[in-house]
Parts: C-alpha cells; sequence; structure tokens
C-alpha cells in the first residue's frame, strides 16, 4: 500500500494531472476531427466525460481520506472496481466499456506514477513494422500506436464492438484474437504476419509464405494516374494543414472541404472576411493547382454555435442549418463567399458547392445572394474568380426526387449520404438508441444512389459521394457498380480504398450492386456482402457524456436529472424507467447485495 503524505495535497495533484490528461484527450479529439474521424472522435469524447464525472471524483477524494492512498492508487482502485462491474454484466456492450476505464487506469497511473509502463516509444525502439500483443484493445494504446509504425495488433479479449477495435479499423490496423497470448510465450521478437481477413496470426512465415498471403497491389505504384482506377479518388478535409505533406498519388483534388470548422473555433463572433480568406488561400495553395470542392457553411443541427441562438425548434436537423439561416443573416453566407471568390483569384480551381438544397427554389435563392456578393467585389476594384463551376450536396429527399430539375442549373453535384440516409429513414445518426435504423447499405439507399448516378449521367453532369460510405472496404465496389465513378474519402481512407480499386473487376462490382438492390432487406444486402459482424460492430453505439447504460433493458439513459438511480457497491446504475429498476432491485437483492437509493 502507498501511504500519502497529506490527503488534500494527493488530491490536488490528483486535479492537476487530471486536467493534464483531459488535455491531452481533448488534443486527440482534435486530431481525429482534423482527419474527418468524427465517430472516432467521439469515442475520445466518452474518454473525457468519464475522467471529469464528478461522482469519479468524489469517490477518489472519499478513498484518499479513507486510506490515505497515494492519489494513482486511489483513482485505478476506483475506475478497476467499476471496470469489474462492469465486466460481470452479461452484455458484450457493458464489458467491452471496462475496457475503457482500464485504459484510463492505466493512462493517469503512467501520468502521475509510473511513465515508464505506459512508454511504447521505448518498447518499440528500432523494430521495424511492429505488432503489439495485449489482453485488450484500449483506444489509447491505438492512437499511440498508430503514431508509431504499428501495423496491427494480437488480442486476447474484447470484440469488434470495443472503442480499441473501432478505432483500429479506422486507421486501417488488423486486430487479431487469440485464445491466449501464453500461447505467444518466447515469441517476443519473432517475425510474424498477421492475416486480417482471415483472422490468422502465421508465426516465422518464410518468404513464399508472405508472398502468397500479400498481393502485389497492395504496393503504392509510382506515378499512378486516377484515370487509371475505375472511379476517381478525391479528399475530403476539414482544415488546409490536413493537406501538409499529402500523399496526391491517384489522387484528383480537394472532394469536399467542409469549412465549418473555422466557424466553430470562435466562441465570440463569426470569423471575418480577412481571416477566412487566408485559411481559403492556403487550402489552395496546398492544393497546387488541382480541383478544390469547397463547401459553403452549413451551421446548425450537430454543427451549433455557440454566440449565437437558433430559436425555438425541437429537433435542430429539421430546424435552422445552412441557407435557411441566411434568410435571417445573409451576411454570414455572403462574407463568406467574398473570401472563397477573392481566395481562389489567380488561376485557382475553384469549385463552389451549397449544401441542404432542398429544391430549385433555395437554389435561387443562393445564387441571389451569390450575385450580390460578386457585385459588391467588382463595385469594390477586388481581384476574385468569378466564373467557379457552381453545384450541390444532395442530402435531403426533397432533392434526390427533384436531382432530374436541379441538374439543368448546376454545374456538378455531390451525394451527402451521411445526412440523406438520416433524413431517408428519419433516425438521428447521433442518436444512440435509434443508431441500429440508420442503415446506409439499405437497399433503398442503394437504390436512390443508382438513380442519381444515372440521371447524373444523362446530364452529362458529374457525381461524386463524400459521405462516410465512400471510403467503407465493404461498400466501395457497390458503389462503383451502381455507377458513382467519384469518391471523396477523408485521408486515412485514401490509400485502403486505391487499393481495392485497383484489383475491382467492373463487370463483377456491376452484378454485385445489382444483386444488393434487388434485396429485400438491410440484412440480405449485409449476408450478400458477408458484413453481419461488421454491421454489428458500427452499429455500436458510444455512451457520451452524461449517458448511461440501463443494466436490465441496454438502452442509453441521461444520467442528467434521471430519477431512476440506484447505488450498489459504490457503482451507481441508471434506468430507464421504474419498471426496469424494479426488475434490477430485485435480482440484486436475491444477490444479497447492498442497495442505496440516491
Amino acid at each position: 500500500m502507498t501511504s500519502a503524505q497529506s490527503a488534500s495535497e494527493e488530491i490536488e495533484r490528483f486535479h492537476h494531472h487530471v486536467a493534464a490528461l483531459s488535455d491531452e484527450i481533448e488534443q486527440s479529439v482534435a486530431d481525429l476531427e482534423n482527419e474527418a474521424l468524427a465517430a472516432e472522435a467521439q469515442i475520445m469524447r466518452a474518454h473525457l466525460a468519464m475522467l471529469r464525472d464528478p461522482e469519479f471524483h468524489r469517490q477518489v477524494h472519499e478513498l484518499v481520506r479513507a486510506t490515505r492512498y497515494a492519489a494513482e492508487v486511489a483513482a485505478e482502485h476506483v475506475l478497476r472496481d467499476v471496470a469489474a462491474a462492469l465486466r460481470a454484466s452479461e452484455s458484450p456492450t457493458l464489458v467491452d466499456r471496462a475496457v475503457d476505464l482500464e485504459d484510463l487506469a492505466l493512462r493517469l497511473k503512467a501520468r502521475m506514477g509510473a511513465p515508464e509502463a505506459y512508454d511504447l516509444a521505448v518498447d518499440l525502439l528500432g523494430v521495424e513494422r511492429p505488432i503489439l500483443a495485449m489482453p485488450a484493445l484500449l483506444p489509447s494504446v491505438v492512437l499511440q500506436a498508430k503514431s508509431l509504425g504499428v501495423v496491427g495488433f494480437i488480442v486476447e479479449q474484447g470484440t469488434g464492438l470495443s472503442h480499441g477495435a473501432i478505432l483500429a479499423r479506422s486507421f486501417g490496423l488488423p486486430a487479431v484474437r487469440i485464445p491466449a497470448l501464453a500461447a505467444l510465450e518466447g515469441l517476443i521478437g519473432s517475425r510474424m504476419l498477421l492475416d486480417g481477413n482471415t483472422g490468422e496470426v502465421l508465426v516465422c512465415p518464410d518468404d513464399e509464405e508472405i508472398v502468397a498471403r500479400v498481393e502485389p497491389a497492395a504496393v503504392p505504384l509510382p506515378g499512378e494516374r486516377a484515370a487509371e482506377l475505375p472511379a476517381q479518388l478525391w479528399v475530403s478535409v476539414v482544415d488546409p494543414i490536413q493537406l501538409e505533406g499529402f500523399d496526391w498519388t491517384g489522387v484528383e483534388g480537394v472532394g469536399l472541404y467542409r469549412t465549418e470548422m473555422l466557424f466553430l473555433r470562435h466562441d465570440h463572433d463569426f470569423p471575418g472576411e480577412a481571416e477566412q480568406m487566408e485559411a481559403y488561400r492556403r487550402l489552395f495553395e496546398l492544393a497546387d493547382g488541382r480541383p478544390v470542392v469547397v463547401r459553403t457553411a452549413d451551421l446548425g443541427a450537430d454543427k451549433p454555435v455557440a454566440h449565437m441562438t437558433f430559436g425555438p425548434q425541437d429537433n435542430p436537423y429539421l430546424g435552422l442549418r445552412a441557407h435557411r439561416l441566411y434568410r435571417f443573416h445573409a451576411e454570414i453566407f455572403i462574407t463568406q463567399v467574398r473570401a472563397i471568390l477573392r481566395a481562389a483569384a489567380g488561376g485557382h480551381r475553384l469549385r463552389l458547392m451549397f449544401p441542404m438544397i432542398e429544391s430549385i427554389d433555395q437554389w435561387h435563392f443562393l445564387q441571389g445572394l451569390l450575385d450580390q456578393a460578386i457585385a459588391s467585389l467588382r463595385n469594390e476594384g477586388l481581384p476574385f474568380q468569378a466564373d467557379a463551376p457552381r453545384g450541390i450536396l444532395v442530402e435531403t429527399p426533397s432533392a434526390a426526387w427533384g436531382f432530374s430539375t436541379l441538374l439543368k442549373v448546376i454545374d456538378f453535384a455531390s451525394v451527402g449520404t451521411n445526412d440523406l440516409v438520416q433524413y431517408l429513414f428519419a433516425v438521428e445518426r447521433g442518436a444512440a438508441n435509434v443508431q441500429d435504423f440508420y442503415q446506409p447499405e439499405h437497399p433503398i439507399v442503394l437504390d436512390v444512389l443508382a438513380t442519381l448516378a444515372d440521371q447524373a449521367h444523362r446530364a452529362g453532369v458529374p457525381l461524386s459521394i463524400c459521405g462516410e460510405v465512400a471510403g467503407d472496404p465493404t461498400l466501395v465496389g457497390v458503389l462503383v457498380g451502381l455507377g458513382i465513378d467519384q469518391l471523396s474519402l477523408a485521408p486515412a481512407a485514401i490509400a485502403r480504398v486505391r487499393q481495392q480499386l485497383r484489383s475491382l473487376d467492373l463487370d463483377e462490382a456491376r452484378q454485385l450492386a445489382e444483386a444488393c438492390r434487388r434485396a429485400d432487406t438491410v440484412d440480405d444486402v449485409r449476408s450478400i456482402l458477408g458484413r453481419t459482424d461488421l454491421a454489428a460492430a458500427e452499429c455500436a453505439p458510444a455512451v457520451g457524456r452524461d449517458q448511461a447504460v440501463d443494466p436490465v433493458c441496454g438502452m442509453i439513459v441521461s444520467t442528467r436529472d434521471n430519477p431512476h438511480l440506484l447505488r450498489v457497491g459504490g457503482v451507481r446504475h441508471y434506468f430507464c424507467s421504474s419498471r426496469c429498476m424494479r426488475r434490477f432491485l430485485t435480482s440484486v437483492r436475491d444477490g444479497k447485495a447492498v442497495v442505496q437509493a440516491d
């Protein structure tokens, strides 16, 4: 047992290191968002919520005062006790969340007491293309391992639903599970080959085995042109900094620059024209003469502005967002497009795209505002680009239904599948309890995409997909088979999709797409694609801040002002209703555990 000289000093030290670790996790969130990995950033936000949980702090304080434990020991006890309770659950999701708590315990312990126990950089020093073996896949280890060149993981515990597994999959790092790590005893430092497709670990493979397993196409081809692939590849970014040092091999240009991040960084007002122009100019410079699609700001819904209220609305996704805001504040749009057009002066290949267009009426409204911006630039004698192609982001059912009319006035189009799927199924993709209904591979969605592609081809208008499905490795062939010949992806997904496209047979892709379109249910499609397990993992909801999982029904519930609360052995359990709380209470009493109602 480690004793503390002063409880107050230990508590103060605890808060100091919690704040420092919070800053570190916030940086991880920002880094993931910069790579357009929003779902993965949410995982780290969940860690941040756990770390800042007042109940966690209270329990650490009490343990330090009662036992004189050092702060890191007390924190580890509290986190591991809760993790043990989760591991005892019959829910695989709760078992996987236990790993997150153990991860936090390890990170705090390393920061406060034994940093060498967490230093992967030292452990991997001099190792070329290392593979890590560990009991369970810790999210923080995945993040650190990615930066250190780790190429895969071998684990003993966990499922595809775990946050560590989701992060590894996002980075294209295979994670293979084996019955016991003891089987690797004495093999540390040995040559190994992980086959992420079959889930096999090959120990000390010879050169012939490696050649047989690794396709030659996996090696990037120098000087490869985008035209050699069955679909053009574009890159989607949220910050120009993502293009610094970017490998443009086989990439046509920037298929989507989401400008909202520039706006959301401001707590007190919108960014001015000069600041915006500087950011856009940097974007064009880094694109180095390639086409750049700039999307005007889609503020509102899941991108609220801290210094502005959007008025009364029960459902922000159906409320004031994108061009709807400009009917009250046209100056926001006019300032932005002035900055974009000025930054594009001098031969840059700008393509201007407008989000959330519902019909041609909204198109005409925005073109009127754009004309005002152009007229003001001409009156001031400022250099700008006046003839940039203009396009839309198809993400509402009405835009998809009226696409043939919109094709008469636009120069290009992109499909924003993230919102389109959400609106097609009337399901908020960020709502944890209904994520299973968010089904981008559903035959209905595939039929809509095929229709859009056909109409665009007939009209001679370029069409791309810039939603997350464009980077889904199981759907790339289907999209190409549907007639989608331009994909805009996050930087992290480019290499993987490029490799897939190299080996894609176009006739087979068309047959696959047709089979999926003819399917009756989403499960039929997943069966055709062989992705039932993957689909379940992708639908796994992340428990966010001020949320908990009802241990009886599995529903994610709010912890704020929730009257359905019981504490068992120092662990708080929240419920959706008194019915679930009574069922839980009965089972706990049968087990003779002590229950306290808060």
